[in-house]
């Protein structure tokens, strides 16, 4: 799918060519901007009270870079067999319909938003978070260097759903490419530790930032519902993290 996107000859080795060099330049651009920006540039706006731990930020780049590349290992069967016309990703708009692509969009986001919860949570239970989700919670007080510092089955866990969504209902190319995408975008923007968005609807910064300072709270993607139901929803604003979380870490 990468290849003909970029007009190169299908094969399992240029996909794996494209998804890792495609996602480590979206992960340093992304990654490295914001880093530099909120914990560098605007530091005294932001985090005045950050101090750089430059060996932490080399091992969260370390484990980032061991996600992506052992992400593209993994991922790469899918999107060559969505290449292979196994899948039900289609390109023309036309195919389904201009008002089918919201609706398959909607539909994507709520099986997604669903399953990931879900794995998210089994991630923490025990030899699951020992031997895979670790890693990750090792950066307590995390920063945009931390968004996919994973274990790679780890972070291919939380991103089977969007993969395999695409092989049960037809979804446009660009519904597919533009999720998967906005993912890696969106685990960096949520472990800057600075909330624009407000809304507890929305698992904003804030609500991730609780997540690895208690371990067991807001497991969402992108949104609280989940969380609300399975009661593992925890307020930033509330009466428990103003007692035990400081300022420094949780800008409000």
């Amino acid at each position: 799918m990468l290849a003909q996107l970029l007009g190169l000859p299908e094969s399992p080795l240029v996909t794996f060519a494209g998804l890792v060099i495609g996602g480590l330049s979206l992960f340093f651009i992304a990654a490295g901007l914001s880093y530099w920006y909120f914990f560098v540039f605007r530091k005294a706006r932001y985090h005045p009270d950050y101090v750089p731990n430059a060996k932490e930020n080399r091992r969260a780049i370390k484990w980032s870079v061991l996600s992506i590349v052992g992400n593209a290992i993994l991922t790469t069967p899918f999107h060559f067999a969505i290449a292979l016309g196994y899948s039900k990703v289609y390109w023309d708009p036309l195919e389904h319909g201009w008002e089918w692509i919201p609706i398959s969009a909607l539909i994507y986001l709520v099986i997604t938003e669903t399953a990931i919860y879900w794995i998210h949570r089994a991630l923490h239970w025990g030899p699951l978070y020992d031997y895979i989700h670790q890693p990750h919670h090792s950066f307590k007080v995390p920063n945009s260097l931390a968004g996919v510092a994973f274990n790679p089955l780890d972070s291919f866990m939380q991103a089977l759903p969007h993969h395999l969504c695409v092989f049960f209902i037809p979804v446009h190319v660009g519904v597919y490419l533009g999720f998967v995408t906005f993912v890696t975008m969106w685990a960096v923007m949520i472990h800057d530790r600075v909330s624009f968005v407000r809304w507890r609807g929305i698992n904003f910064t804030g609500h991730h930032t609780l997540h690895h300072w208690f371990g067991h709270y807001n497991y969402g993607q992108f949104f609280t519902f989940w969380d609300r139901i399975g009661g593992t929803y925890l307020n930033p604003d509330s009466d428990e993290v103003k007692a035990e979380v400081p300022e420094g870490v949780l800008r409000r």
